[in-house]
């Protein structure tokens, strides 16, 4: 059974991070309108205002991303405990690749963890 929807190639498609905020795109919005009235200044501390509330926004989910890709590499800490106690001649090989997917998932953490350090930060969106 064909689909009727129609995709749009991924190279044609702007990730999210990359999009311009709605305060960016009313300000332009704005611009382009070349209002006439004593309304353009109000609007721009009021756009300004909305902006400066949105970062505050971005960065505290920033922190808490951060924070959960703290805790879950510490839980993963844990379970590497286990490496303790095997030793080279361990009959179930399986346990060795259960160790390295566990390593695996550190490193994930850690990079979803610094990317949202940098979202707290206030670098990208």
């Amino acid at each position: 059974m064909r689909s009727h929807v129609r995709r749009t190639p991924s190279h044609l498609v702007q990730p999210f991070e990359n999009m311009p905020s709605l305060v960016e795109r009313l300000r332009r919005e704005l611009s382009e309108a070349r209002l006439d009235c004593g309304c353009q200044e109000t609007a721009n501390k009021m756009l300004d205002r909305v902006d400066a509330e949105d970062e505050l926004v971005r960065r505290g989910a920033g922190l808490a991303d951060a924070r959960r890709m703290r805790d879950a590499i510490v839980i993963v800490l844990a379970l590497l405990g286990e490496l303790d106690e095997l030793m080279p001649d361990e009959p179930d090989g399986s346990a060795f690749m259960e160790i390295a997917d566990l390593f695996d998932d550190v490193s994930g953490f850690a990079a979803a963890g610094a990317q949202a350090a940098r979202k707290a930060a206030g670098g990208g969106r």
